[in-house]
């Protein structure tokens, strides 16, 4: 499977969890009287999981041509009217064909049912779209994600889906290399032999990346975020979801080494190199448990198979690539929220390892972000908004706990939501 497709299939399950469209007050207007409507081509695209009754509701006019101001009405499943108005004024483009984005606002809508869109001119309506309750939208897409996470487990605690059993257990004494330097621009094979510089850490757990069994802090501390926001809104009670961010954040834990100061950003390489002898994960297909059956010594081909190199964002006490460190300390900083009701002492500890995370993060001459090694597996360029992700979850957590720094972190949030 490519990166760039991998990249998507490994975050776009969870980042529908996290769906919500803001809006303002509807805007509503009388038919137009007389003549017919102008012609539109285009299409209305709404949102597929569904609205919330009582949420802010937006769909989108994608047309050819600007449509400022044509009539729309919202229809129930019986073609009765419920709803009308006008769209909005044009936004911006969506692409060569549709040049003009238009905001239809529907948000006076807050009976639950399945309705579509119509607007005057345009020959189809909207696909059909439901109003629910939050936790009725959402229960199942919850269930499928937890489900998604699940058959991605590595280490010793892998539930029976698709018959897996424990796999990479040597990750419980994983050694520690120097980053990586690749052959080409952008290239994935490795020019120079990995040199091992500590160790042995304990990286056992976590997820799999889509498509491989390489693990990366820069994917899994998105996903934990991903899944406690859930948990902390109306999924609090599913223990399902808990069990599964729980397992995600014991990860973090893991690659976080408090101790030393010192972040680890990649379990596993990607690509071999037939240059100096060994292969990579990319390059063998097999089920990931068989990796720990291997019988192999430094320097056999498949080493770095079995025992698999683990690598820093950064030297113990040295910045590490504010994307990083946006995005772990807001990882711990949502565990802490999570925990806050029922496990102070846990939550606590939580907090502090996402004030340690983010107190390093690296915001002058940033240079290239850490993600993956390489680079290219997730090329990434911005970090302010993890950076303010990061901000806002410490806030929220030490207000959670009575913690003062709570102001000085929802001033940091403001400084970099304004960049």
């Amino acid at each position: 499977m490519g990166r760039r497709r991998a990249r998507f299939g490994y975050r776009s399950l969870v980042v529908a969890l996290g769906m919500a469209l803001a809006a303002t007050g509807p805007v509503v207007g009388s038919p137009a009287v007389g003549a017919a409507p102008p012609t539109i081509r285009g299409h209305v695209r709404v949102d597929q999981v569904g609205y919330a009754t009582g949420e802010a509701k937006r769909a989108f006019l994608l047309a050819e041509g600007p449509a400022g101001g044509a009539r729309f009405a919202v229809v129930d499943a019986g073609g009765r009217t419920v709803l009308s108005g006008r769209v909005g004024p044009r936004t911006g483009g969506w692409n060569g064909r549709y040049r003009a984005v238009h905001r239809i606002d529907f948000s006076g809508l807050r009976r639950p049912g399945r309705y579509r869109i119509v607007v005057d001119g345009l020959a189809a309506p909207s696909p059909a779209f439901r109003v629910a309750s939050r936790r009725a939208l959402f229960r199942g897409l919850v269930a499928d994600t937890v489900r998604f996470f699940q058959v991605q487990r590595d280490g010793a605690h892998v539930p029976r889906q698709l018959d897996r059993r424990p796999s990479h257990l040597t990750d419980r004494h994983a050694t520690v290399y120097a980053t990586p330097v690749f052959e080409g621009d952008g290239g994935d094979v490795p020019a120079a032999p990995l040199r091992p510089i500590g160790g042995p850490v304990d990286v056992e757990g976590g997820w799999f990346d889509a498509g491989d069994f390489v693990k990366f802090t820069h994917a899994t501390a998105y996903s934990v975020a991903e899944l406690l926001v859930v948990q902390r809104g109306p999924h609090r009670r599913s223990r399902a979801l808990a069990a599964e961010a729980r397992h995600g954040l014991r990860w973090l834990d893991k690659v976080w080494d408090e101790r030393h100061r010192v972040l680890y950003a990649q379990v596993g390489l990607g690509t071999g190199s037939e240059r100096f002898g060994f292969v990579g994960d990319h390059d063998v297909w097999r089920l990931p448990e068989a990796d720990d059956a291997l019988s192999v010594r430094p320097g056999d081909a498949e080493y770095f198979i079995k025992y698999r190199p683990v690598f820093r964002a950064a030297p113990p006490g040295a910045r590490i690539s504010p994307n990083l460190a946006g995005r772990v300390a807001a990882a711990f900083a949502l565990g802490a929220q999570v925990e806050a009701g029922h496990d102070r002492r846990r939550a606590r500890a939580l907090l502090h390892e996402a004030a340690s995370v983010f107190a390093l993060a690296k915001t002058t001459r940033v240079g290239e972000l850490v993600t993956a090694f390489p680079h290219a597996y997730y090329p990434e360029d911005s970090w302010e908004d993890d950076m303010e992700f990061g901000a806002v979850e410490l806030a929220l957590a030490a207000r959670r706990l009575g913690d003062r720094r709570a102001a000085g972190w929802l001033r940091a949030a403001t400084n970099w939501a304004s960049r």
